[in-house]
């Protein structure tokens, strides 16, 4: 990887607020910021578990719609 290449994935990740940077005599060392990625992770967290109960809701009403499909099934001659 080219060192533009570095330096402009690395500003995308300053104007995210994902890094920041500080100067040291011609070197830019950087350092995660690692609260928007926590801040992240927590409202994934929360609509997986959306997600997951939903889901488990539907698989129960799918898993009722065949029992009751098996029943009428054996009721018609």
């Amino acid at each position: 990887m080219t060192q533009a290449a570095i330096s402009k994935h690395l500003k995308v990740l300053e104007r995210a607020g994902l890094i920041a940077r500080d100067r040291d005599a011609q070197r830019r060392p950087s350092r995660l910021v690692a609260q928007p990625l926590a801040e992240a992770s927590g409202w994934i967290e929360e609509y997986r578990q959306f997600w997951d109960t939903s889901f488990r809701r539907l698989d129960g009403l799918l898993d009722e719609l065949q029992v009751e499909k098996k029943r009428g099934s054996k009721r018609k001659p």
